[in-house]
């Protein structure tokens, strides 16, 4: 596995979306986020990264002009879109400020005026795009999606560039997330990217330390450090704090347990922590990557710890996700990182940590991006300007809003303990895409193990011949989807 951060500087560049991959379709969902409720002083935020920082600008010419042209960016009115992807105007609030300075600076740059619109939810955008392509109305230079939703219609609906084929893009620049490179690009051709401009989404674990302190469970951060926080070390460290806390005999919510959280999208994570995807390319193409010894024996350790014993417990409902560590009384909870901003003012000592990894063998620690992306419609008026105003937009992110929002999450009233910049720092490292994600239309192999959790299962090999034909087909038709816009 590729790293795709070495430096804490280079981390700015993914960041989190408020409650991960949220959306009426799916399985175990919760409702769209709601606004953060405290606004950072100026001594809980950073400057803007400096260019001498490691950060290369833009390769565009320095007299582009395109006089005052209009460029609009379409997007779904979720997740953190709602907050963090563009402010109209100054308020005093540091991150509103820094959106609105970035778009300013982009504006100043290439003599552009930027507007960011909206239709409604996560299901306007590909009818959007759709419709404007049929018309042929140029009015949507830049089209922002959910991270599942609408992909597979945009591509093989010949809806939207190639972005190797828009002008003065350069995706290897520390600006654009580099997995899409890896999971989302066929035969040379990337349909969808990620730049800077998107807050990036991963799940994470996070733990209460004063249940491990009163376990003497030991420093939880000594054993990521270390590599040791495996599977096999979370599920010991569950069995160490299950408590029948009213001593009525039954393992109830008002108990406590191991580990707590959603068993719908959240729980996904897990696998991907393990380092096991749903889809693998061979020879270039993608394919079912399921179909191993390893992936049998990642189900089968998921369900010891989230199955057997106590060691768990489940929510689904939209009303129950997101209940107080006390009140659950759990040791763990899997959930998004950006979850921190509502924990601002708990009195429990809690911290971050990465998912576990599978075993100790396993090199680096996996974090899945549940972000967005972004795609150029092919009705666009001018894919050079497209081309250098997202370049702009990347960059002017990462210098100006991704530091303010980042130290934001890091001030000593959410981040609770100084390892937290090494666990993010960790997190990001190696957050990743799939293909087998992000092209699952919401089923195909997507929701393999919380569905084999739920049915208190490990029959791996039952749930692939069932859903083996219909996902291979999915697979085909996206392939050639990506072929057809390799011709064009």
């Amino acid at each position: 596995m590729k790293t795709i951060r070495k430096s804490l500087c280079l981390a700015l560049a993914l960041l989190f979306l408020f409650a991960g991959c949220s959306e009426a379709t799916q399985k175990g969902t919760d409702e769209p986020a709601s606004a953060p409720t405290s606004t950072p002083t100026p001594e809980e935020t950073a400057a803007p990264v400096e260019e001498d920082e490691a950060i290369p600008a833009p390769d565009i010419p320095e007299d582009a002009d395109f006089g005052g042209a209009a460029f609009t960016v379409i997007y779904p009115n979720w997740s953190l879109y709602e907050f963090y992807l563009n402010a109209d105007e100054l308020n005093g609030d540091v991150i509103n400020d820094a959106m609105v300075n970035r778009t300013e600076a982009v504006n100043s740059r290439l003599n552009v005026d930027i507007t960011f619109v909206t239709k409604g939810y996560i299901d306007t955008i590909l009818e959007e795009v759709k419709s404007a392509v049929t018309a042929g109305d140029s009015t949507y230079d830049l089209a922002v999606t959910h991270c599942i939703n609408g992909l597979q219609g945009l591509l093989t609906g010949n809806l939207v560039y190639d972005w190797n084929k828009i002008p003065y893009v350069d995706l290897t620049k520390p600006y654009w997330n580099q997995s899409i490179l890896e999971q989302l690009t066929i035969g040379g051709v990337t349909p969808f990217a990620a730049s800077d401009m998107l807050i990036a989404d991963p799940n994470v674990i996070w733990f209460n330390n004063d249940i491990a302190t009163d376990a003497n469970i030991g420093n939880i951060y000594d054993t990521v450090l270390d590599g040791t926080w495996t599977l096999d070390t979370m599920s010991a460290m569950c069995d160490q704090v299950i408590r029948d806390l009213n001593g009525d005999g039954k393992m109830t919510a008002k108990d406590q347990f191991g580990v707590i959280g959603n068993n719908g999208w959240p729980m996904i994570s897990f696998m991907y922590g393990c380092d096991q995807y749903v889809a693998e390319f061979v020879d270039g193409s993608p394919q079912v990557a399921l179909q191993t010894e390893r992936a049998a024996n990642v189900i089968e350790k998921l369900y010891k710890l989230l199955c057997e014993g106590d060691r768990a417990f489940f929510n689904s409902s939209v009303g129950d996700r997101y209940i107080p560590f006390e009140t659950y009384h759990a040791l763990f909870y899997f959930l998004s990182l950006s979850s921190m901003e509502q924990y601002r003012t708990t009195e429990v000592d809690y911290g971050i940590i990465p998912f576990p990894k599978f075993d100790e063998q396993q090199e680096e620690y996996v974090s899945l991006n549940w972000t967005g992306l972004q795609c150029v419609p092919v009705s666009c008026r001018d894919t050079a300007m497209v081309g250098m105003v997202s370049e702009e937009l990347g960059y002017e992110s990462k210098k100006q809003v991704l530091p303010a929002y980042f130290d934001y999450l890091l001030d000593g009233k959410i981040a609770r303990h100084e390892e937290t910049r090494q666990m993010l720092d960790i997190i990001f490292d190696n957050s990743v895409y799939d293909f087998g994600l992000n092209f699952s239309n919401q089923s195909n192999f997507l929701y393999i193990l919380p569905d084999l959790m739920n049915a208190k299962s490990t029959d791996i090999a039952s749930y692939i011949k069932k859903n083996l034909k219909m996902t291979t087909k999915v697979y085909e038709k996206v392939i050639r989807g990506y072929e057809d816009l390799g011709k064009e």
